[in-house]
């Protein structure tokens, strides 16, 4: 069903067929949410209230897409979560873009494996490397303080030590990867 058809059965009341090929575009949105300080409840409120928008504008005979409607629905729900997040006094800068995330099966499965292919590679570097590893992407820790923390002589020690892990790291990734421990994707 093209855009266009989208618009044409929100205007004449067939919604159902519309809402369908709609909600394709949830995934995405929940994305964005939640990589901004949102939950996938949070998502799914947001895109009610960005579909409503959209049942509105359908409805204005002068109405006219310049843009996907996937890209029409995204952008309603960016702006709206960025004024949510200033609401919320969370919002600082430009929201972070999510990671493209594959939707099909075959793709959600390949990802799959390749997350844990990498858990693997970081469970074999040891605790000192994943603390640190840790420390600075999950909990967004300064290097001095996690230098401080695992005992090394300065912040420049801990940036030439996360750099060695994660060289270790994707070394180990790549050595299992090459083992064949998982399959990789089609790319066509």
């Amino acid at each position: 069903m093209s855009d266009q058809e989208i618009i044409t059965h929100l205007r004449t009341g067939r919604e159902h067929k519309a809402l369908v090929k709609l909600y394709a575009h949830l995934p995405k949105v929940e994305r964005l949410v939640r990589h901004n300080h949102g939950t996938r409840a949070d998502a799914k409120d947001l895109f009610q209230d960005a579909l409503i928008i959209l049942f509105g504008k359908a409805k204005d005979a002068d109405f006219t897409l310049t843009c996907s409607i996937g890209t029409y629905l995204f952008a309603i729900c960016r702006n709206r979560w960025q004024e949510e997040l200033r609401r919320r006094g969370r919002f600082t800068q430009e929201l972070e873009a999510a990671p493209d995330e594959p939707t099909d099966l075959t793709g959600l499965l390949a990802e799959e494996g390749r997350f844990a292919l990498a858990e693997r590679a970081l469970r074999s570097l040891g605790s000192t490397c994943l603390d640190l590893l840790k420390r600075f992407y999950l909990l967004k820790e300064p290097l001095l303080t996690i230098a401080k923390a695992i005992g090394l002589a300065g912040e420049g020690a801990a940036k030439t030590r996360k750099y060695k892990c994660l060289e270790e790291a994707r070394k180990r990734y790549r050595e299992l990867q090459a083992k064949g421990s998982v399959a990789q994707p089609q790319h066509p």
